[in-house]
């Protein structure tokens, strides 16, 4: 009996683990664990079956349940109380239903099947079987998510609690009254009355509780979907008002539900297939977008993306107009499948931003260029560079105007001023669209030609600055003469840095500078010098 006892209470702790855990949403706990907690918990039950009291019995089987909750799943007082007491309430119902059981079997008292250890044991056995079971029925229909929304809410929490406590002091004043008392030889019918009513009256708390909390959350439900209608409405409006065409497909079907008409060409050939439409509007799209445009608009890639739970993005590109020229467009899409067909739609609407694109430029040119010449600022051109010494092989030259002080004491700012312009027009009329140039100083340039490492190139550019220089800048009346110093080197795969480069280049212009100016020197081992 002892055996069997340990068996059923060890199920029994099996499945209350399962409800716990799904009640508290703590620590799954292992099948030896469980197994541990079910044998402790069964040998305590059975010690104190033999030794002490059945009231006695409750209060320490509800302190262990209560501590052990608390010490594992590290949950709230109230939430650990909530699962605590409503387990317990179980446990005690059904517990004082077989005990009445067996005294109607038995034709004895409640006493005397509490205090005959057989028949106690064999009464707490069936009584851990019926827990299983009340545990299996428990987990089949009802909802984990409906327990701990009353778990959530507080003023439904303490309510069950409250409950679900009195019942449990209840039985305590029964077993008082009923089991321990010889005086009753026929109270088992009202004892197990009692308990059926107290176990009865919770779950009708309980699902009254539910059928609450269900009918609050279809309120919540329809008051978001009314709010979600609204803003999907207002959001609809504010595009399609401010759209310059829009368009609909059925990207299932592969069917394009309206937008066709914005294209002024024929399209009857189209047959309203949005593969088609997608081919055509291509041919229409700057070749620069052609990538983003596929990607973004491709039916397949569209399907994909929303069976992924991807959202599209919007997206800008240049459309070929009316007037044949290309004009910015941002495209936002929006992906959903009909409730009713489960075909997979797509809303699009454009947007003319021409205007905010050449905004975007100028204030993109502003924050990259050096306004004064034109050219790439300081920040810009280490960057940009940069950037392409980490791609591959080129060359670095970096400029120097000689004795710019004396021009600025000598003329003028004014004059210094017409200088650096003479020198940034010449340096653009001199390199390549594709090279970098740019001011990083006061009289200081930086110039990076890329894809090649043929020296000779930067020897011909270098003497061409020198030579085109000697006929020097004109400043009203006068005429200023003015050389410059440039260093150069050849970045290859020891170079991986800009600040690896610049070194050397700056390294190169000081040797230029030592040598008498107006000249370049190119950094290698050997360190030579050609002076113009």
């Amino acid at each position: 009996m002892i055996a069997m006892n340990f068996a059923a209470y060890i199920l029994f702790i099996f499945k209350c683990f399962t409800l716990i855990e799904g009640m508290l949403f703590g620590k799954n706990y292992s099948i030896l664990f469980r197994f541990i907690i079910g044998v402790f918990n069964a040998a305590l039950m059975v010690v104190m079956a033999f030794n002490i009291p059945i009231n006695l019995l409750y209060t320490v089987t509800v302190l262990v349940l209560y501590l052990e909750l608390l010490v594992f799943f590290k949950k709230s007082l109230k939430d650990t109380l909530f699962v605590t007491v409503v387990i317990m309430m179980n446990i005690m119902c059904l517990r004082g239903m077989v005990i009445s059981l067996f005294a109607l079997v038995t034709d004895g008292t409640l006493y005397e099947v509490c205090s005959t250890p057989n028949l106690f044991l064999m009464a707490i056995f069936v009584s851990n079987i019926l827990e299983w079971l009340a545990l299996y029925i428990i987990l089949h229909y009802i909802s984990m998510s409906d327990l701990r929304f009353a778990m959530r809410n507080r003023t439904q929490s303490w309510y069950i609690i409250i409950w679900a406590s009195l019942c449990v002091l209840f039985m305590f004043r029964s077993s008082g009254v009923y089991v321990r008392d010889d005086n009753y030889p026929s109270m088992f019918i009202d004892h197990m009355s009692y308990c059926f009513i107290l176990l009865l009256s919770f779950y009708y708390l309980l699902i009254y509780t539910f059928k609450i909390n269900r009918a609050a959350e279809i309120r919540e439900i329809n008051k978001r979907l009314s709010k979600a209608l609204g803003n999907q409405m207002k959001l609809q409006s504010a595009l399609t008002r401010d759209a310059i065409f829009s368009t609909q497909a059925n990207l299932t079907q592969n069917r394009i539900i309206s937008g066709l008409e914005i294209y002024s060409e024929s399209i009857e050939r189209l047959n309203d297939e949005y593969d088609a439409w997608f081919k055509f509007a291509e041919a229409k799209i700057h070749s620069s977008d052609h990538g983003i445009f596929y990607k973004s608009l491709e039916r397949e890639n569209l399907l994909e993306n929303y069976s992924r739970g991807v959202e599209p993005k919007p997206f800008e590109y240049r459309r070929k107009g009316d007037d044949g020229d290309y004009h910015w467009v941002r495209l936002v899409l929006r992906v959903f499948k009909d409730i009713e067909t489960d075909d997979v739609l797509v809303f699009g609407y454009a947007f003319d931003i021409e205007k905010e694109v050449n905004e975007r430029s100028i204030l993109l040119y502003n924050a990259q260029t050096d306004l004064f010449t034109g050219l790439y600022n300081k920040a810009t051109t280490e960057r940009i560079i940069g950037e392409e010494i980490r791609k591959g092989a080129g060359m670095l030259l970096l400029l120097d105007i000689d004795n710019f002080k004396d021009i600025n004491d000598h003329f003028g700012h004014e004059a210094g001023d017409v200088v650096l312009k003479r020198i940034s027009e010449l340096l653009l009329l001199i390199f390549r669209q594709c090279d970098i140039i740019g001011r990083i100083g006061g009289d200081e340039f930086m110039i990076y030609l890329k894809d090649t490492t043929d020296i000779s190139i930067a020897e011909e550019r270098g003497t061409e600055i020198l030579t085109r220089l000697k006929t020097g800048a004109e400043y009203g009346e006068h005429r200023i003469f003015v050389t410059v110093s440039i260093g150069i080197v050849v970045v290859d795969e020891k170079i991986d840095s800009f600040s690896v480069a610049y070194n050397r280049a700056d390294c190169a212009l000081y040797r230029a500078k030592r040598s008498g100016k107006n000249c370049y020197s190119i950094y290698n081992e050997s360190s030579r010098i050609m002076v113009n």
